[in-house]
């Protein structure tokens, strides 16, 4: 018949394609061309059975030069008896930026033995920055494997600004979901892997071609709070929570999804913009109001500032840099209602939106009252941080900006998550409920906590020079309100001045090596104590705890290439290199490696090989901006 003749041929046109795709692919992997797209992989470094972080993973979702990268993570994915395993999902908040030895998984594991001497507590910590639920949801999947007691979620912060969001640089913005997963699942295959590579070889982006340039890479993204795309994000959001939820339990992992905390009371929105159809004269009519509702506000002139700011509000109640005045001048009156109000008003209309509004807290509110209440749980860390706070405000005794916390606020959210797994009976999978020996209100003190992560002052002002460096961003100077930021965040550094001296330094050595004592296979803390050596200049002591984090984790590149750093300043060339080799060894990708190995060959005279070594270093990240200086001085020198 004829319409089956027309069906063996559309079937013989569409095999031959076919079987042409496969074989290219299985030619392609054969070849060792394209990566592997799981969060967790094998390493030949570690002991067989032993899964650890994918450092190409970002790959599937981010530019190779835009890719910021998971905290190193060794587990076997069957977990031993007696052990509570706990993984975290999430961004960067999740994450613990910027200083994730203190971040609040690390503080939840402290708070859970404390309290359970009798259960080891595994907490896996897959978040890192820039990721939202699109990126999440498959680090979820592949974490099934895991069987994990509880999971922890996490996130809501780069739903607009990650892949796939209203806002984002990393390709298309909020494409239909099967656009979205059909572009994933392309990416999976070494074939579209190649092709990826080649459109943005074709088509490169600005921003690849810089480098990681922080959150003002996005100046240019701004997105009004009345953005009709946004209804979009909020339901990618919830179809990917749904997934993440229902891949924990279907290992039969307990799982706790909680809201997303913001730094509100004191800090100005990223960026303003006036509704899109204010005409000319309404503006200068705006302009003339706003600007004496400002001068009032310096003048200490509450009432009168806030008298100008409602004439401007009824011309534009969409400008975000409004309600945040609005909300300060209420504050300084002691009119906590009108405060919240606008002050909230200020988060939801930021057109720069790297914190989760009112309406995303909701999504994750409403979605998690519809869920049963067997194995899930709703954390509303939001609510938990407005309790806590002046006038249910949060603001800087918890944030060091929007939404990293400081060691204070991990210790709050460790505290409320831990306090949600308790909730889940039984919280430790198949092993009987541990006898609780505290009660439910008494905790281990926040200070027992940092001394066993070997937080002190010293790790606080170190932070605290982090963040003064992050201010220095463009898009930190152009909020309204960065002087009063920059003079508080001065004043902070100016009191702590005396812990950069070696006395003070020394003191938190000591407080590490305390850590170290109770937990000595914890890598992070040999971590510590070796960054803190090396700026006594106690060389050999810094090298033998980067060995010992060698030990502890021998697939990281990082340990080597800060030894190969330690005999570049002792003038051991040799020693160098063998480093910096090992490190290229176990993560070709690491550019700080390929940095210093060109450094140790410039120095040797071996030009050519130096050159290549900084290209390389460039390639993989071109903010490096020692291997471009490195590169004009062998230019300079071939002249």
């Amino acid at each position: 018949m004829p319409w089956r003749r027309w069906g063996f041929r559309v079937i013989a046109m569409s095999a031959v394609p076919l079987a042409l795709l496969v074989v290219v692919e299985a030619l392609l992997r054969l070849a060792g061309i394209g990566y592997p797209t799981t969060f967790l992989v094998r390493h030949p470094a570690t002991e067989a059975g032993v899964l650890v972080e994918n450092q190409r993973f970002p790959w599937r979702f981010f530019p190779p030069t835009l890719a910021r990268h998971p905290q190193p993570v060794e587990v076997r994915p069957r977990k031993s008896p007696g052990v509570c395993r706990i993984v975290v999902l999430g961004g960067s908040a999740a994450e613990g930026d910027p200083a994730p030895a203190f971040g609040f998984s690390r503080i939840l594991k402290v708070l859970l033995e404390a309290r359970h001497p009798g259960v080891e507590f595994e907490v896996i910590n897959t978040a890192f920055t820039a990721i939202n639920s699109h990126v999440v949801l498959p680090i979820a999947r592949d974490c099934q494997q895991l069987k994990a007691d509880v999971w922890l979620v996490y996130m809501g912060n780069n739903e607009v600004v990650g892949p796939f969001g209203t806002g984002t640089i990393f390709g298309p913005q909020v494409p239909p979901m099967p656009m979205i997963r059909a572009t994933l699942w392309v990416r999976e295959t070494r074939v579209g892997q190649l092709l990826d590579g080649l459109l943005r070889h074709l088509r490169p982006s600005p921003e690849a071609a810089e480098g990681w340039g922080g959150m003002t890479m996005f100046t240019g993204q701004q997105v009004r709070g009345k953005d009709p795309r946004l209804a979009t994000v909020r339901q990618h959001f919830r179809e990917n929570l749904e997934g993440i939820v229902r891949a924990g339990r279907s290992t039969g992992a307990r799982v706790v999804v909680s809201t997303m905390a913001s730094r509100v009371r004191d800090w100005p929105p990223f960026g303003s913009l006036h509704r899109p159809d204010l005409s000319q004269p309404e503006r200068v009519e705006f302009e003339r109001e706003y600007q004496t509702a400002v001068t009032a506000q310096r003048l200490a002139q509450w009432d009168k500032a806030i008298q100008s700011y409602q004439q401007a509000a009824q011309i534009d109640p969409e400008y975000a840099g409004l309600h945040y005045r609005w909300g300060r001048c209420a504050l300084a009156l002691g009119h906590m209602e009108e405060a919240r109000e606008h002050l909230l008003l200020a988060r939801d209309l930021d057109t720069l939106r790297f914190r989760s509004d009112t309406a995303l807290n909701e999504v994750i509110r409403q979605w998690a009252a519809g869920q049963a209440p067997e194995g899930m749980r709703l954390l509303d860390a939001e609510r938990g941080f407005e309790r806590e706070s002046p006038g249910g405000l949060p603001g800087r005794e918890w944030f060091y900006e929007h939404v990293h916390f400081t060691f204070a606020g991990n210790y709050l959210l460790a505290r409320l998550f831990a306090e949600a797994i308790e909730d889940l009976s039984p919280p430790f999978g198949e092993d009987p409920r541990p006898e609780v020996v505290q009660t439910a209100s008494d905790w281990l003190p926040e200070a027992d906590c940092a001394a066993r992560l070997g937080y002190c002052e010293v790790q606080h002002y170190e932070i605290l020079r982090v963040i003064e460096r992050r201010f220095q961003e463009g898009i930190y100077q152009h909020q309204d309100g960065y002087e009063d930021l920059m003079a508080a965040l001065e004043a902070e550094l100016a009191e702590r001045r005396g812990l950069a001296k070696p006395t003070a330094r020394r003191h938190a050595v000591e407080v590490c090596r305390a850590a170290v004592s109770q937990a000595p296979d914890d890598w992070v803390l040999h971590d510590l104590a070796a960054r803190l050596l090396g700026g006594l200049d106690e060389y050999s002591r810094a090298a033998t705890e980067w060995q010992e984090v060698t030990r502890l984790l021998p697939h990281a590149a990082d340990p080597y290439t800060e030894l190969g750093k330690l005999s570049q300043i002792q003038r051991q060339p040799e020693d160098a290199l063998a480093w910096f080799e090992k490190a290229i060894e176990v993560n070709p990708d690491w550019a700080k490696a390929w940095l210093g190995r060109g450094e140790v060959h410039a120095e040797q005279g071996h030009s050519k090989n130096a050159e290549s070594d900084f290209r390389r270093a460039l390639a993989l990240d071109p903010t490096r901006q020692a291997a471009r200086e490195g590169l004009k001085r062998l230019a300079a020198d071939n002249r």
